[in-house]
């Protein structure tokens, strides 16, 4: 058992290779070496993903702030204590709102992902 804190402090610099429209900070909490891959997404407002699909299922815990979670059809707008599930080879995208910060926490299984490099936005 480990006991892990979710913590601004120990976020890194998520890049630019998956995120767009903003500064990304992320903080990986259980390594996909440990069976599941478990990381705390702070997106900057505006700040979101590229169009993706994992090869598993993804729960997304809405923890502060305002975001978006969108596939190609549909588009959510969540905020603390939401969750959302993403089932296995959906594509998708999710940031924050223009207006607001945005922290999720993302849990899946390990596998594949399929990174595109659209701006769902664009």
């Amino acid at each position: 058992m480990r006991r892990l804190r979710i913590s601004p402090e120990a976020a890194i610099d998520g890049g630019t290779d998956f995120f767009v429209g903003g500064p990304v900070r992320v903080q990986p909490l259980v390594a996909s070496s440990d069976g599941i891959d478990i990381v705390v997404v702070r997106f900057s407002p505006g700040a979101r993903t590229y169009l993706h699909a994992h090869h598993v299922p993804q729960v997304l815990h809405c923890m502060e702030g305002r975001g978006i979670l969108a596939t190609e059809h549909e588009r959510n707008e969540v905020g603390p204590g939401d969750v959302v599930y993403v089932p296995a080879n959906e594509m998708h995208w999710h940031g924050a709102a223009p207006d607001s910060d945005f922290t999720h926490l993302s849990i899946r299984p390990v596998g594949e992902t399929t990174w595109t490099k659209i701006d769902p936005l664009a």
